[in-house]
């Protein structure tokens, strides 16, 4: 079918190509990216293993979210589906099907893992009960249109095969207002649950004991976050605009180059988005170690109680000490006549004692007392 739209209505085989569809600026915008998002599940699980010893299953999904290439730019991608030989049309497809399930199954993925984050902070109250219910929804969503995507033909080769002996349906292109509605419907749902999800922890600014250091951390995931938003909207426009690759027509490797680009942009974004919260603060803390010089005060003050009626402090030991009588061993070692000594000395000692006691009421001047303020326990933690 998509053979007789394109002898229908050819393509200029002399036409030049766009930027976005050449093979240097997909892989200069895809790569470094997909590099950055792998360095940040990396750290993210590190620290959640070794150094918090606390995983959970926004992690696992955040590592299955982390798992996809860039699979058809070495078969036709970014060039006239018309003017590529049929070998290698089937070779993209058989890539193109891989890309695109992974895709919108990582979709689901990360989404979820960041809800299960939420979880992690939303304790209870309202809040915990929204992220439930979005977790509940969101994957219904996933798993449906995953299973569209890694099902699309049964059996599964017809996809790339097409030999006009198998059932296919939605993205399996059985006919082309079923393809171009279940894709334009995925990416609708898509960015309204993208903006949902990194709209929840706005809640968090209106916490009153908030410093400026979380404000400036916070407004920073969330910059990336909008981000992610926006990217998610220019995505679905670039499908509705060519009606999912088949407007004015029908090419599949000319028109999806863009729109790949920002798929892989909108994941690679969201898993870093995600994974910063966990990291960073370790992260900051090892570089402070590195480069930050801590100036440190040392003081030092006389100890003075009242004891048997005169001031008693260090420096009289020290000067009882010196004023000893002149036995060679005395000198020597600075140890008083075993004769002189008091080996209980320092029990009888009220500072020492009170200590020992913080409770006695007998030293004045040496009392410890313990203040213990309780507040309401708060519906959500930072």
């Amino acid at each position: 079918m998509a053979t007789e739209q394109l002898l229908a209505n050819p393509p200029d085989a002399n036409e030049p190509q766009p930027l976005y569809n050449r093979r240097e600026t997909i892989m200069g915008a895809t790569i470094p990216f997909l590099i950055i998002s792998y360095m940040a599940v990396l750290f993210r699980v590190y620290v959640r293993i070794k150094i918090i010893r606390d995983p959970g299953w926004d992690d696992f999904f955040v590592v299955l979210a982390a798992v996809r290439l860039l699979l058809p730019i070495e078969y036709g991608l970014g060039r006239h589906m018309l003017y590529t030989p049929d070998a290698t049309m089937v070779k993209y497809q058989m890539l193109f099907y891989v890309e695109n399930a992974m895709y919108i199954t990582e979709g689901g993925f990360i989404k979820v893992s960041l809800l299960f984050q939420y979880l992690r902070i939303f304790k209870a109250g309202v809040m915990r009960y929204v992220c439930l219910t979005l977790l509940v929804v969101i994957s219904l969503w996933a798993v449906s249109y995953s299973a569209i995507a890694w099902v699309p033909c049964m059996p599964i080769r017809e996809y790339w095969e097409r030999y006009g002996s198998s059932k296919c349906w939605g993205l399996g292109f059985n006919d082309e207002d079923s393809f171009v509605r279940t894709i334009e419907s995925h990416s609708a749902l898509n960015m309204v649950f993208d903006a949902l999800v990194f709209m929840i922890p706005l809640v968090l600014f209106s916490e009153s004991n908030l410093r400026l250091k979380n404000i400036l951390a916070m407004v920073g995931v969330f910059t990336v976050g909008i981000l992610v938003v926006f990217i998610s909207v220019w995505r679905l426009y670039t499908i509705v605009d060519h009606r999912a690759a088949t407007y004015p027509y029908m090419d599949f490797t000319w028109w999806a180059p863009l729109t790949l680009i920002l798929s892989c942009l909108e994941i690679n974004l969201a898993i870093i988005c995600a994974s910063m919260p966990i990291f960073w603060p370790i992260l900051e803390q090892s570089l402070a170690e590195i480069f930050v010089t801590s100036e440190v005060r040392i003081s030092s003050e006389n100890r003075a109680l009242e004891d048997a009626g005169r001031g008693f402090e260090l420096r009289e030991r020290a000067e009882s000490i010196k004023s000893t009588s002149g036995n060679s061993r005395e000198s020597l070692t600075r140890e008083p006549a075993r004769e002189t000594v008091d080996a209980y000395a320092h029990y009888k000692d009220q500072y020492v004692i009170a200590q020992v006691d913080p409770f006695g009421n007998n030293v004045p001047g040496a009392r410890v007392e313990t203040e213990i303020a309780t507040k309401p326990k708060p519906k959500w933690a930072i």
